[in-house]
Protein backbone atom coordinates (compact mmCIF):
# COMPACT_ATOMS: atom_id res chain seq x y z
CA UNK A 1 0.00 0.00 0.00
CA UNK A 2 1.06 3.60 -0.64
CA UNK A 3 0.95 4.42 3.08
CA UNK A 4 3.49 1.69 3.74
CA UNK A 5 5.91 2.61 0.96
CA UNK A 6 5.84 6.36 1.55
CA UNK A 7 6.57 6.30 5.24
CA UNK A 8 4.67 7.49 8.29
CA UNK A 9 5.16 11.23 7.80
CA UNK A 10 2.91 11.52 4.76
CA UNK A 11 -0.07 13.87 4.53
CA UNK A 12 -3.32 11.93 4.17
CA UNK A 13 -5.82 13.37 1.71
CA UNK A 14 -9.22 12.60 0.25
CA UNK A 15 -10.00 13.11 -3.44
CA UNK A 16 -13.46 14.62 -3.95
CA UNK A 17 -15.06 14.86 -7.39
CA UNK A 18 -13.88 12.10 -9.67
CA UNK A 19 -14.18 13.53 -13.17
CA UNK A 20 -11.42 13.63 -15.77
CA UNK A 21 -9.09 16.01 -13.90
CA UNK A 22 -9.14 13.82 -10.79
CA UNK A 23 -7.02 11.32 -12.72
CA UNK A 24 -4.29 13.90 -13.26
CA UNK A 25 -4.21 14.68 -9.54
CA UNK A 26 -4.40 11.05 -8.41
CA UNK A 27 -1.58 10.05 -10.74
CA UNK A 28 0.52 12.87 -9.27
CA UNK A 29 -0.22 11.56 -5.77
CA UNK A 30 1.12 8.17 -6.88
CA UNK A 31 4.37 9.90 -7.87
CA UNK A 32 4.54 11.88 -4.63
CA UNK A 33 6.58 10.85 -1.61
CA UNK A 34 4.70 13.31 0.60
CA UNK A 35 1.04 12.40 0.14
CA UNK A 36 -1.12 9.33 0.62
CA UNK A 37 -4.54 9.19 -1.01
CA UNK A 38 -6.63 7.69 1.78
CA UNK A 39 -10.16 7.85 0.41
CA UNK A 40 -12.41 9.32 -2.27
CA UNK A 41 -15.94 10.53 -2.88
CA UNK A 42 -18.19 11.24 -5.82
CA UNK A 43 -21.97 11.42 -6.08
CA UNK A 44 -21.89 8.61 -8.65
CA UNK A 45 -21.29 5.26 -6.87
CA UNK A 46 -19.78 3.65 -9.97
CA UNK A 47 -17.26 6.47 -10.29
CA UNK A 48 -16.02 6.18 -6.73
CA UNK A 49 -15.80 2.38 -6.94
CA UNK A 50 -13.76 2.58 -10.15
CA UNK A 51 -11.50 5.24 -8.64
CA UNK A 52 -11.11 3.32 -5.38
CA UNK A 53 -10.16 0.15 -7.21
CA UNK A 54 -7.72 1.95 -9.48
CA UNK A 55 -5.89 3.92 -6.79
CA UNK A 56 -6.19 1.56 -3.84
CA UNK A 57 -7.99 3.97 -1.55
CA UNK A 58 -11.18 3.82 0.52
CA UNK A 59 -14.44 5.27 -0.73
CA UNK A 60 -17.10 7.19 1.17
CA UNK A 61 -20.87 7.26 0.69
CA UNK A 62 -21.14 11.00 1.42
CA UNK A 63 -18.95 14.08 1.56
CA UNK A 64 -19.86 14.44 5.21
CA UNK A 65 -18.31 11.03 5.82
CA UNK A 66 -15.08 12.32 4.23
CA UNK A 67 -14.66 15.37 6.43
CA UNK A 68 -15.67 13.50 9.59
CA UNK A 69 -12.74 11.10 9.26
CA UNK A 70 -10.15 11.85 11.96
CA UNK A 71 -7.32 10.35 9.90
CA UNK A 72 -7.74 12.78 6.98
CA UNK A 73 -5.55 15.90 6.94
CA UNK A 74 -7.14 17.59 3.95
CA UNK A 75 -9.21 17.36 0.80
CA UNK A 76 -8.38 17.60 -2.89
CA UNK A 77 -11.48 19.17 -4.44
CA UNK A 78 -11.69 18.38 -8.15
CA UNK A 79 -15.45 18.73 -8.06
CA UNK A 80 -17.69 20.99 -10.20
CA UNK A 81 -17.13 24.72 -9.77
CA UNK A 82 -20.53 25.45 -8.24
CA UNK A 83 -20.00 23.17 -5.22
CA UNK A 84 -16.50 24.41 -4.35
CA UNK A 85 -17.73 26.88 -1.74
CA UNK A 86 -20.03 24.43 0.03
CA UNK A 87 -17.39 21.71 0.13
CA UNK A 88 -14.44 23.93 1.04
CA UNK A 89 -16.31 25.67 3.87
CA UNK A 90 -17.48 22.35 5.34
CA UNK A 91 -13.94 20.95 5.15
CA UNK A 92 -12.54 24.00 6.93
CA UNK A 93 -15.18 23.76 9.64
CA UNK A 94 -13.99 20.20 10.29
CA UNK A 95 -10.36 21.33 10.47
CA UNK A 96 -9.36 19.93 7.07
CA UNK A 97 -6.89 21.69 4.82
CA UNK A 98 -8.26 22.57 1.39
CA UNK A 99 -6.79 22.19 -2.07
CA UNK A 100 -9.41 23.29 -4.58
CA UNK A 101 -8.92 23.06 -8.33
CA UNK A 102 -9.41 26.29 -10.27
CA UNK A 103 -11.58 28.29 -10.31
CA UNK A 104 -11.78 28.87 -6.60
CA UNK A 105 -15.53 29.29 -7.20
CA UNK A 106 -17.93 30.58 -9.83
CA UNK A 107 -18.61 33.86 -8.02
CA UNK A 108 -16.57 36.39 -6.08
CA UNK A 109 -18.93 36.03 -3.11
CA UNK A 110 -18.35 32.28 -2.91
CA UNK A 111 -14.60 32.74 -3.33
CA UNK A 112 -14.55 35.10 -0.37
CA UNK A 113 -16.60 32.66 1.70
CA UNK A 114 -13.97 29.99 1.11
CA UNK A 115 -11.10 32.31 2.04
CA UNK A 116 -12.83 33.52 5.20
CA UNK A 117 -13.75 29.99 6.33
CA UNK A 118 -10.20 28.72 5.89
CA UNK A 119 -8.71 31.72 7.65
CA UNK A 120 -11.14 31.34 10.54
CA UNK A 121 -10.33 27.64 10.88
CA UNK A 122 -6.59 28.18 10.53
CA UNK A 123 -6.27 25.68 7.69
CA UNK A 124 -4.26 25.90 4.47
CA UNK A 125 -6.13 27.01 1.36
CA UNK A 126 -4.42 26.33 -1.96
CA UNK A 127 -5.92 26.70 -5.44
CA UNK A 128 -4.85 24.59 -8.39
CA UNK A 129 -3.52 27.10 -10.91
CA UNK A 130 -0.86 24.83 -12.32
CA UNK A 131 -0.18 26.61 -15.65
CA UNK A 132 2.09 29.21 -14.05
CA UNK A 133 4.26 26.25 -12.93
CA UNK A 134 4.90 25.11 -16.49
CA UNK A 135 8.61 25.33 -17.26
CA UNK A 136 7.90 27.56 -20.24
CA UNK A 137 6.02 30.10 -18.14
CA UNK A 138 8.62 29.98 -15.38
CA UNK A 139 11.20 30.77 -18.06
CA UNK A 140 9.10 33.66 -19.39
CA UNK A 141 8.97 35.10 -15.87
CA UNK A 142 12.73 34.73 -15.44
CA UNK A 143 13.53 36.40 -18.78
CA UNK A 144 11.07 39.26 -18.35
CA UNK A 145 12.29 39.99 -14.81
CA UNK A 146 15.94 40.12 -15.85
CA UNK A 147 15.20 42.50 -18.74
CA UNK A 148 15.82 40.14 -21.67
CA UNK A 149 13.21 41.98 -23.76
CA UNK A 150 13.63 45.43 -22.25
CA UNK A 151 10.37 46.88 -20.99
CA UNK A 152 7.32 44.66 -21.62
CA UNK A 153 4.61 46.56 -23.46
CA UNK A 154 2.07 44.01 -24.66
CA UNK A 155 1.05 40.36 -24.23
CA UNK A 156 -1.20 38.06 -26.23
CA UNK A 157 -2.29 34.54 -25.36
CA UNK A 158 -4.69 31.82 -26.38
CA UNK A 159 -5.72 28.58 -24.69
CA UNK A 160 -8.37 26.57 -26.50
CA UNK A 161 -9.54 23.07 -27.36
CA UNK A 162 -12.41 21.23 -29.02
CA UNK A 163 -13.78 20.16 -25.62
CA UNK A 164 -17.09 21.90 -26.30
CA UNK A 165 -18.12 19.33 -28.89
CA UNK A 166 -18.03 16.55 -26.28
CA UNK A 167 -20.19 18.32 -23.69
CA UNK A 168 -23.43 16.57 -22.75
CA UNK A 169 -26.40 17.77 -20.66
CA UNK A 170 -25.37 15.67 -17.64
CA UNK A 171 -22.08 17.62 -17.30
CA UNK A 172 -21.88 20.83 -15.27
CA UNK A 173 -20.01 22.63 -18.06
CA UNK A 174 -23.10 22.25 -20.26
CA UNK A 175 -24.70 25.04 -18.21
CA UNK A 176 -23.42 28.55 -18.86
CA UNK A 177 -24.73 30.20 -15.69
CA UNK A 178 -23.44 30.19 -12.12
CA UNK A 179 -24.99 26.76 -11.51
CA UNK A 180 -22.54 25.32 -14.06
CA UNK A 181 -19.60 27.01 -15.78
CA UNK A 182 -20.20 30.66 -16.70
CA UNK A 183 -18.14 32.05 -19.59
CA UNK A 184 -17.59 28.55 -20.96
CA UNK A 185 -14.09 28.10 -22.32
CA UNK A 186 -12.86 31.30 -20.65
CA UNK A 187 -13.69 29.94 -17.18
CA UNK A 188 -12.53 26.41 -18.00
CA UNK A 189 -9.27 27.22 -19.77
CA UNK A 190 -8.75 30.98 -19.98
CA UNK A 191 -8.62 31.43 -16.21
CA UNK A 192 -5.25 29.64 -16.30
CA UNK A 193 -3.89 32.39 -18.55
CA UNK A 194 -5.53 35.06 -16.40
CA UNK A 195 -3.57 33.74 -13.42
CA UNK A 196 -0.41 33.59 -15.54
CA UNK A 197 -0.93 37.20 -16.62
CA UNK A 198 -1.09 38.30 -12.97
CA UNK A 199 1.96 36.17 -12.18
CA UNK A 200 3.98 37.75 -15.00
CA UNK A 201 2.85 41.37 -15.04
CA UNK A 202 0.89 42.19 -11.90
CA UNK A 203 -2.67 43.43 -11.47
CA UNK A 204 -5.07 43.92 -14.39
CA UNK A 205 -7.15 47.09 -14.34
CA UNK A 206 -9.88 46.77 -16.98
CA UNK A 207 -11.16 44.35 -19.62
CA UNK A 208 -13.36 44.50 -22.71
CA UNK A 209 -14.77 41.17 -23.88
CA UNK A 210 -16.80 39.59 -26.66
CA UNK A 211 -18.51 36.21 -26.15
CA UNK A 212 -20.18 34.20 -28.92
CA UNK A 213 -22.12 30.95 -29.21
CA UNK A 214 -21.37 29.58 -32.65
CA UNK A 215 -20.93 25.83 -33.04
CA UNK A 216 -21.47 23.62 -30.00
CA UNK A 217 -24.82 22.28 -28.80
CA UNK A 218 -24.38 23.29 -25.16
CA UNK A 219 -26.04 26.61 -24.25
CA UNK A 220 -22.71 28.12 -23.26
CA UNK A 221 -20.18 30.49 -24.82
CA UNK A 222 -17.81 28.64 -27.13
CA UNK A 223 -15.71 31.53 -28.51
CA UNK A 224 -14.37 34.39 -26.38
CA UNK A 225 -11.99 37.29 -26.92
CA UNK A 226 -10.90 39.70 -24.18
CA UNK A 227 -8.76 42.84 -24.45
CA UNK A 228 -7.20 43.99 -21.19
CA UNK A 229 -5.13 46.74 -19.60
CA UNK A 230 -2.77 46.15 -16.70
CA UNK A 231 -2.35 48.74 -13.97
CA UNK A 232 1.21 49.19 -15.27
CA UNK A 233 -0.13 50.27 -18.67
CA UNK A 234 0.77 47.03 -20.47
CA UNK A 235 -1.96 45.99 -22.90
CA UNK A 236 -3.06 42.45 -23.58
CA UNK A 237 -5.38 40.04 -25.32
CA UNK A 238 -6.70 36.64 -24.25
CA UNK A 239 -8.52 34.32 -26.62
CA UNK A 240 -10.18 31.10 -25.56
CA UNK A 241 -12.59 28.80 -27.37
CA UNK A 242 -14.17 25.36 -27.13
CA UNK A 243 -14.13 24.45 -30.83
CA UNK A 244 -10.61 24.27 -32.30
CA UNK A 245 -7.77 21.72 -31.97
CA UNK A 246 -5.93 22.04 -28.65
CA UNK A 247 -3.66 25.08 -28.52
CA UNK A 248 -1.77 27.07 -25.90
CA UNK A 249 0.63 29.95 -26.52
CA UNK A 250 1.74 33.30 -25.11
CA UNK A 251 3.56 36.06 -26.98
CA UNK A 252 5.19 38.88 -25.01
CA UNK A 253 6.36 42.07 -26.72
CA UNK A 254 9.11 44.27 -25.29
CA UNK A 255 11.14 47.33 -26.23
CA UNK A 256 14.26 45.21 -26.87
CA UNK A 257 12.79 41.89 -27.96
CA UNK A 258 9.86 39.50 -27.97
CA UNK A 259 9.19 36.14 -26.32
CA UNK A 260 7.03 33.31 -27.57
CA UNK A 261 6.04 30.26 -25.53
CA UNK A 262 4.22 27.56 -27.47
CA UNK A 263 2.81 24.33 -26.08
CA UNK A 264 1.92 21.69 -28.66
CA UNK A 265 0.51 18.68 -26.80
CA UNK A 266 -0.98 15.62 -28.44
CA UNK A 267 -4.59 16.47 -29.37
CA UNK A 268 -6.45 13.78 -27.40
CA UNK A 269 -9.97 13.53 -25.99
CA UNK A 270 -10.24 15.51 -22.76
CA UNK A 271 -10.09 12.59 -20.32
CA UNK A 272 -7.05 11.09 -22.05
CA UNK A 273 -5.32 14.46 -22.32
CA UNK A 274 -5.65 14.96 -18.56
CA UNK A 275 -3.59 11.84 -17.87
CA UNK A 276 -0.55 13.28 -19.65
CA UNK A 277 -0.63 16.88 -18.39
CA UNK A 278 2.48 16.21 -16.32
CA UNK A 279 4.38 15.84 -19.61
CA UNK A 280 3.55 19.38 -20.75
CA UNK A 281 7.12 20.70 -20.42
CA UNK A 282 8.26 18.21 -23.04
CA UNK A 283 5.70 19.73 -25.43
CA UNK A 284 6.92 23.28 -24.84
CA UNK A 285 9.10 25.60 -26.90
CA UNK A 286 10.35 29.03 -25.78
CA UNK A 287 11.80 31.43 -28.35
CA UNK A 288 13.51 34.81 -27.92
CA UNK A 289 13.39 37.34 -30.76
CA UNK A 290 16.06 39.96 -30.06
CA UNK A 291 16.11 43.50 -31.41
CA UNK A 292 18.45 43.88 -34.38
CA UNK A 293 18.72 40.12 -35.00
CA UNK A 294 16.99 38.00 -37.61
CA UNK A 295 14.99 35.00 -36.51
CA UNK A 296 14.61 33.54 -33.05
CA UNK A 297 16.82 31.86 -30.51
CA UNK A 298 15.48 28.76 -28.77
CA UNK A 299 15.70 29.00 -24.99
CA UNK A 300 16.27 25.79 -23.05
CA UNK A 301 13.89 24.91 -20.23
CA UNK A 302 13.98 22.37 -17.43
CA UNK A 303 11.51 19.52 -17.55
CA UNK A 304 9.33 19.45 -14.45
CA UNK A 305 6.09 17.95 -13.18
CA UNK A 306 3.73 20.87 -12.48
CA UNK A 307 0.81 18.92 -11.00
CA UNK A 308 3.13 17.02 -8.65
CA UNK A 309 4.85 20.28 -7.73
CA UNK A 310 1.64 21.92 -6.59
CA UNK A 311 0.28 19.03 -4.54
CA UNK A 312 3.69 18.50 -2.92
CA UNK A 313 3.69 22.19 -2.02
CA UNK A 314 0.25 21.69 -0.48
CA UNK A 315 1.69 18.91 1.69
CA UNK A 316 4.63 21.13 2.68
CA UNK A 317 2.29 23.97 3.65
CA UNK A 318 0.21 21.63 5.80
CA UNK A 319 3.36 20.48 7.60
CA UNK A 320 4.98 23.89 8.06
CA UNK A 321 2.16 26.43 7.95
CA UNK A 322 3.78 28.21 4.99
CA UNK A 323 1.64 30.21 2.56
CA UNK A 324 1.13 28.49 -0.81
CA UNK A 325 2.13 30.25 -4.02
CA UNK A 326 -1.37 29.99 -5.45
CA UNK A 327 -3.41 31.06 -2.45
CA UNK A 328 -7.01 32.15 -2.13
CA UNK A 329 -6.44 35.85 -2.79
CA UNK A 330 -4.47 35.15 -5.95
CA UNK A 331 -7.19 32.80 -7.18
CA UNK A 332 -9.82 35.43 -6.41
CA UNK A 333 -7.88 37.88 -8.60
CA UNK A 334 -7.96 35.43 -11.52
CA UNK A 335 -11.67 34.83 -10.97
CA UNK A 336 -12.28 38.60 -10.89
CA UNK A 337 -10.83 38.77 -14.42
CA UNK A 338 -13.40 36.23 -15.64
CA UNK A 339 -16.28 37.95 -13.87
CA UNK A 340 -15.28 41.31 -15.34
CA UNK A 341 -15.14 39.76 -18.81
CA UNK A 342 -18.64 38.32 -18.27
CA UNK A 343 -19.90 41.77 -17.27
CA UNK A 344 -18.22 43.44 -20.25
CA UNK A 345 -19.64 40.93 -22.73
CA UNK A 346 -23.10 41.44 -21.22
CA UNK A 347 -23.05 45.24 -21.28
CA UNK A 348 -20.86 45.90 -24.32
CA UNK A 349 -18.68 48.21 -22.23
CA UNK A 350 -15.29 47.96 -20.50
CA UNK A 351 -15.41 46.51 -16.99
CA UNK A 352 -13.12 47.08 -14.04
CA UNK A 353 -11.55 44.24 -12.08
CA UNK A 354 -13.19 43.86 -8.67
CA UNK A 355 -10.72 44.07 -5.79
Amino acid sequence: MASETKGSNVVRLAQVGLGAWSGATAEAVKRSKKIHLATCFDLIPESRKTFSDRYGCDQEKSYEDVVRRDDIDGVLLTSPNFVHAEQAVLAAQHGKHVFVEKPIANTIEDGRRIIEACEKAGVVLMVGHYMRRWAGYRKLKELVDKGAIGKPIQVEANTSSSQGFSLTPDQFRWRGDDSGCPAGSLMTRGIHQADAFNYLFGPIKTVFAYFNRLYIKAPVEDVTGTVLQFESGILGYLGSNYVCPRVNWMYIYGTEGNLLCTVIPTDLPFAQAMLRVHLVDGDTRVQLFEKGKTGARDISISIGDPVLEEIDEFADCIRTGAKPETDGQGALTALAFIRAAIESARTGRPASIER
